[in-house]
């Protein structure tokens, strides 16, 4: 009987120690749960007001839409001219704002303005009258919607407001952002999703299409929690629901710890238990153990002293220290750095050498010596102090003595003085360089100053000496017809003949001022259709009397009558006059057959007109200066130089461009090209219903 007592004995206490472990792991668990629960809560909280900071970086956008002047006139003007502001209007906001595009729409769901107007791609696939976010702004609310759309299909969020315009609807602005955008807002590294309150999925992060199903359990403090298994990985399911967004959002948090910490408890307590037994074994293993530690001792000895060996070889400063920041070794070089002896350092604190500029982080560094706090120091720039009180820089570094902790620290010197003053000498020569530079540039922007006003001065010159010229002849010829009409003041037949040739000076005054008047016009405010071919052949009724005088022979084609393009007619004919009239002074020299080319071609979005002569040509040195002001190669008295210059400025109001250039046959080619005009389709429906052409 008495054999047996040693068995039931180790069995009971097994037993004991086996259900103190199962009750110890049931506890860890609820315990686990519950820290696991509120951690997730605070998460769930966190993570909401995450969601709601980005979607609130782009709420406002719907509303700043509808405070613009230029959206509510294009909704009450629907017009193809009125689109393109707001589109650009659209597209500034939109790249500021970082949202995927902004939408203007009217009543019916039409789109009539967008961010993305340059995108080749239909960004809606039709009317969005039967959308939600359409219908809440509809009904005067702000609105919020998931969209399924695309291929491949994307999320996408829509917010949107109402227009008003005088307190009467008339739009609704919308903003799209790409779900892409808001997770990179949204810093989430574990399951996360919005569904609505029917549970359809609206946005998801790391999780799975479909989830299953939940039970729940209830802890120890009446706390009702949700686990499920996904791929065999336990997590515990936590959800909340915002009621203004009517979303449900729901996270996972990983409940692995959760078995980890049982099984961590229950190990702790069976071996807690098992170590009772383990002890007798401990007791024998004692001895050898203490033998053990004496061979390692006379190895320490034997290895410090080794180490120290080393250190009073290196080439660069090296002190050794406790754990306390006392020095216990210095080696040769150290002490030459510093002046000081091994005897007098011994023991001291090391802090001492080090106290002549020393930074907060190598205080903290020694500070934290001997602690789990302690991290190695390596390369830090500071100032030491020489035993005569004499400063000078050094780099400094300290780490552990890893392959034998037992001697504690290593304090590594490297004197830099000499580096740092190459370094002081190279700064020197920066600053001065840059000194030098900076005098340089103000030099040349002085003398970019005096060259500007001198062209300024030098344009003024030759534009008075142009106008005086050209305003004496006229006035001289005048107060010669005035002094012959005093003088035959009896004869009505020869008055009539000198008040028409003072009539023709004064038009010719005019038409001298009308130029510069021409030249210092801008833009015009409303852009209409130009019909070509009409101004073509007006302008060309105007030169015939001189295409005849210089027997000239014109290449011409008529383009269709239907083509149009987007300017004023007066400003386009006062263009072709005189590239026309440049022609024919180009032309003039040349004793052989004259020849003028008139080309005009169209595509979807430009007109484009050639006039060409068979002419002496542009010389290369006049090629830069062709389209300036008060610019010519005729002879005082035939112009001011006005006339390309008042080209160039009216083809670049108009939105168009103008360029010269030499032909290969001989002769110069001035090619123009504009803004073709294009009849919106409510213009073209009235054109058709009054039996008349759109113009």
């Amino acid at each position: 009987m008495l054999s047996f007592r040693p068995l039931v004995v180790m069995a009971l206490y097994t037993a004991v120690v086996v259900l103190l472990a199962f009750e110890g792991a049931s506890y860890t668990r609820n315990w686990s749960l519950l820290r696991l629960h509120a951690d997730g809560t605070d998460r769930l909280l966190g993570n909401i007001t995450q969601l709601r900071s980005a979607l609130d970086q782009y709420r406002y956008l719907p509303f700043v839409l509808t405070q613009s002047r230029e959206v509510r006139g294009l909704l009450r003007n629907p017009n193809v001219q009125f689109s393109e502001p707001v589109n650009r209007y659209l597209e500034q906001i939109n790249l500021v704002a970082g949202s995927s595009a902004l939408l203007v729409l009217d009543l019916g769901g039409i789109l009539r303005a967008s961010s993305n107007w340059r995108d080749q791609r239909t960004l809606l696939g039709g009317a969005q009258d039967s959308r939600a976010y359409f219908q809440q702004a509809i009904d005067g609310n702000e609105g919020r919607e998931f969209v399924h759309e695309g291929t491949p299909l994307r999320q996408a969020l829509y917010m949107s407001a109402p227009i008003y315009d005088q307190q009467r609807l008339i739009g609704v602005a919308a903003m799209r952002l790409e779900l892409d955008k808001l997770r990179e807002q949204l810093p989430i590294d574990y399951p996360f999703i919005i569904t609505d309150l029917a549970g359809e999925r609206l946005f998801g992060v790391m999780m799975p299409e479909t989830l299953p199903e939940v039970k729940p359990e209830t802890l120890s403090d009446g706390t009702e929690i949700h686990l499920l298994m996904l791929e065999g990985v336990p997590y515990l399911s936590q959800s909340v629901v915002l009621d203004d967004l009517n979303w449900r959002v729901s996270v996972l948090g990983d409940a692995r710890i959760v078995r980890q910490q049982q099984r961590i408890a229950a190990g702790a307590i069976g071996g807690a238990g098992f170590a009772l037994a383990l002890l007798f074994l401990y007791l024998r293993e004692s001895r050898q153990k203490r033998v053990l530690q004496l061979e390692q001792a006379r190895e320490r000895a034997l290895s410090q002293e080794r180490q120290r060996d080393m250190i009073s070889t290196a080439q660069v400063g090296l002190i050794n220290v406790d754990a306390a920041g006392l020095i216990q070794f210095i080696n040769p070089m150290a002490m030459q750095q510093f002046g000081v002896s091994l005897e007098l350092m011994r023991n001291r604190a090391v802090e001492e050498l080090l106290s002549g500029g020393s930074s907060e982080l190598l205080r903290e560094t020694l500070a934290n010596l001997g602690t789990d706090r302690f991290q190695p120091l390596t390369g830090a720039e500071m100032v030491g102090r020489r035993a005569d009180g004499t400063l000078f820089p050094m780099m400094v570094s300290v780490r552990g003595m890893t392959d034998h902790p037992e001697l504690g620290y290593l304090v590594t010197i490297i004197d830099i003085s000499r580096r740092k003053r190459l370094e002081q000498a190279l700064r020197e020569a920066n600053e001065s360089l840059e000194h030098k530079v900076a005098e340089r540039t103000r030099a040349l922007e002085e003398a970019q100053a005096e060259l500007v006003q001198a062209g300024k001065l030098a344009a003024l010159g030759r534009m008075s000496a142009s106008v005086v010229h050209e305003l004496n002849q006229p006035l001289t010829a005048i107060r010669t017809y005035l002094a012959i009409c005093r003088r035959q003041l009896d004869k009505p037949d020869q008055q009539r003949e000198n008040l028409r040739q003072l009539e023709s000076l004064i038009d010719r005054m005019a038409l001298i001022t009308g130029q510069l008047k021409t030249f210092a016009y801008r833009k015009p405010e409303q852009v209409g259709p130009v019909p070509v071919a009409q101004s073509i052949d007006q302008v060309l009724a105007m030169f015939r009397g001189r295409f005849g005088e210089m027997n000239l022979q014109l290449e011409y084609d008529a383009p269709e009558s239907g083509l149009h393009l987007a300017g004023d007619q007066a400003r386009f004919e006062q263009v072709l006059i005189n590239l026309v009239k440049n022609a024919c002074d180009a032309m003039q020299p040349n004793p052989g057959p004259h020849i003028l080319s008139l080309t005009v071609g169209a595509d979807d979005t430009a007109v484009t007109l050639r006039v060409a002569d068979n002419g002496l040509g542009i010389a290369s040195e006049h090629q830069s200066q062709l389209f300036e002001p008060f610019f010519t190669t005729k002879e005082v008295g035939s112009g001011l130089g006005l006339g390309l210059a008042i080209v160039k400025s009216i083809v670049r109001d108009l939105g168009g461009d103008i360029r010269a250039f030499n032909r290969p046959e001989g002769g110069a080619c001035f090619e123009l090209k504009l803004k073709r005009f294009k009849a919106s389709l409510e213009d073209e429906r009235k054109s058709s219903d009054s039996g008349q052409e759109v113009l």
